[in-house]
């Protein structure tokens, strides 16, 4: 059976991680070839990321961690490290449609992607406190960066397991939404008319910490002359 599930409709991908029986949990298996799927796509504009089974993902896989040394502790950290930055770093629009929960590195994972989409009922939490552990794969930058550093030190250092609505009012969430994987579906289909040259270009200057008004005025110029732009700008000068 496929760990991870492809579908492409025109510039919208779906990757699905497929491994419902242990809740999506992220093995080294499961990480990579979530990569190679990214990998694979071709002229997208928006990827949704969901789990099968009605269940995002529990996160890493434990009994992976279980057995691991200190080394391979290491490099499975140093994996899901290099994948969350690859994610967050992709060239198109992501976005985590989270149903049933968000768990640990499944949190993680979701918040490497731009935006995350849950219902009020799902579950989500960084719960690595919980068992002697801490987030491995950036989760915590990313968190301080989502919904700032008392909310990031709230999740982390409590292990609490927040449902949907708390995790919106502390701005974890991007959206609430009974569906949200189809939420996600209709959100794609908008996103996926913008222009793809600006969307690389924008989540280059957000991904950075702060970023040099000689870096955005460089992009700016660059963007000026893609196809994309100079077509929009012609329509809107010829109204």
């Amino acid at each position: 059976m496929s760990l991870v599930r492809v579908e492409k409709k025109e510039r919208v991908a779906q990757i699905a991680i497929n491994r419902p029986e242990k809740k999506n949990a992220l093995s080294p298996d499961v990480i990579k070839d979530i990569r190679s799927a990214f990998e694979s796509l071709e002229e997208v504009a928006v990827v949704i990321i969901r789990g099968e089974g009605g269940f995002f993902s529990a996160g890493g896989d434990l009994s992976v961690m279980f057995s691991a040394s200190e080394e391979e502790g290491f490099q499975f950290s140093k994996l899901g490290n290099e994948f969350a930055d690859f994610v967050q770093n992709y060239g198109a629009i992501t976005i985590a449609a989270i149903e049933g929960g968000a768990y640990g590195g499944g949190l993680e994972l979701a918040l490497s992607c731009d935006l995350r989409i849950a219902s009020p009922q799902a579950k989500i939490g960084l719960s690595e406190v919980n068992l002697g552990l801490i987030p491995g794969w950036g989760g915590m930058k990313r968190l301080i960066r989502v919904a700032g550093a008392g909310t990031a030190r709230y999740v982390a250092l409590t292990g609490k397991i927040l449902d949907g609505n708390e995790a919106y009012r502390l701005g974890i969430l991007s959206y609430l939404a009974e569906s949200p994987v189809k939420f996600s579906e209709d959100l794609a289909a908008t996103l996926s008319q913008k222009s793809v040259e600006s969307i690389k270009r924008i989540k280059a200057l957000i991904g950075q910490d702060v970023y040099s008004s000689e870096k955005e005025e460089k992009l700016f110029g660059e963007v000026l002359q893609t196809p994309a732009a100079r077509v929009t700008l012609e329509k809107f000068l010829k109204r």
